[in-house]
């Protein structure tokens, strides 16, 4: 009784060779469980519907003959990189927007003189960070773009770069000191960061969605080759290879 079960299972999805063609009967049952199945009457490829659906969702689908699903794989497709553009597009516009607020705002010869006002006191605060070249400038030892947007509006050494406390007398508490156009500058990255991660995000859920589309036609197709052969044969081929 228990030997029936995974063979019930492997008749279930594996192709299966018609018991009833008298053609295709072979005195071993180990026949009808090859993997080349002759009973195809579309001639359909499981493994074309996945490949066609993992370069365009849906795609296997139309090709399986499921419209109604190709049409749900095709919109979300559509619908997922549609919002990737669109949050791509504005997080650039706004990073666009918060280096151009920088660079008028922050001025890195400011910051300069306050670096040497701190090494004249023996280096009171302890600088961590080096602040990289935004262009390929000559004596220039490391660019880094990114980095230097992000450093000069992330870490205290540098609020001294910043316009609005120029009137502030240079200090070594640079904890202490409250920039407005810093914590406006900050507000603006982080807008720009979210919707770029929320991009990115996106990017993965049209993967998640090829895998799923390709997954899924593969299996209506090889379900309609096995539901070509009728249950009762199954049975009778079940029985067969176990008795």
């Amino acid at each position: 009784m228990f030997r029936a079960i995974p063979i019930l299972i492997l008749l279930t999805v594996l192709p299966i060779r018609a018991a009833d063609r008298p053609e295709l009967r072979h005195a071993n049952a180990n026949v009808w469980l090859e993997g080349n199945d002759p009973l195809k009457t579309d001639g359909k490829s499981p493994k074309l519907a996945f490949a066609m659906s993992l370069a365009v969702p849906g795609l296997g689908e139309l090709y399986a003959g499921e419209p109604k699903r190709a049409a749900v794989f095709m919109g979300i497709e559509a619908l997922t990189w549609f919002n990737y553009l669109r949050w791509r597009n504005k997080g650039n516009d706004l990073k666009a927007e918060f280096r151009t607020f920088a660079d008028r705002n922050w001025d890195e010869g400011r910051y300069r003189e306050w670096q040497d006002y701190n090494k004249a006191r023996g280096s009171p605060y302890i600088e961590t960070e080096t602040l990289p070249c935004k262009h390929a400038l000559d004596g220039c030892h490391r660019v880094d773009t990114q980095q230097y947007y992000e450093m000069i509006g992330k870490y205290d050494q540098f609020v001294f770069g910043w316009r609005d406390v120029h009137e502030v007398g240079f200090e070594t508490g640079n904890g202490n000191v409250v920039s407005n156009q810093r914590i406006d500058y900050e507000n603006q990255r982080n807008e720009s960061n979210k919707l770029l991660k929320r991009a990115s995000v996106i990017v993965g859920l049209t993967v998640v969605n090829r895998i799923a589309s390709s997954i899924h036609a593969a299996l209506r197709v090889r379900s309609a080759q096995v539901s070509v052969l009728p249950r009762p044969d199954r049975t009778e081929l079940a029985i067969h290879v176990l008795f």
